[in-house]
């Protein structure tokens, strides 16, 4: 069933019902240390817990974002995995706030964010 008041705004671990969160917030990991201008890999799987993808439920995509800049969107079917590894490289060292966004047919946005240095 689809609740309506989870489209209303968008849902992460801190704001979310905790039972959705857990199947619903993106997570997001990198590994090793990131430099400038070189690539690296941003893995993003939704939720710490595998998400349905069924004909009446799915995740419809991801969004990544590095703070409000775009930089990438997945689309799922029920076919897929709502897992996603995506190489991007910045051109400039300091702080960057890596957000991903999912989009779940009955239970709206949710946003997993994840810090990182680039040096």
């Amino acid at each position: 069933m689809m609740e309506t008041s989870l489209f209303c705004q968008v849902n992460s671990i801190a704001s979310g019902p905790a039972d959705k969160a857990k199947t619903h917030a993106p997570v997001i990991t990198t590994q090793g240390d990131i430099k400038v201008g070189r690539p690296f890999l941003v893995n993003i799987k939704v939720g710490e817990t595998m998400h349905p993808m069924e004909n009446g439920h799915s995740i419809q995509f991801i969004d990544l974002y590095s703070g409000d800049i775009y930089l990438s969107r997945v689309d799922f079917t029920q076919m897929n995995i709502p897992e996603v590894s995506l190489s991007i490289a910045f051109p400039h060292e300091g702080k960057r706030t890596l957000r991903a966004f999912s989009r779940c047919n009955l239970h709206g946005i949710w946003e997993g964010i994840k810090e990182v240095n680039v040096t």
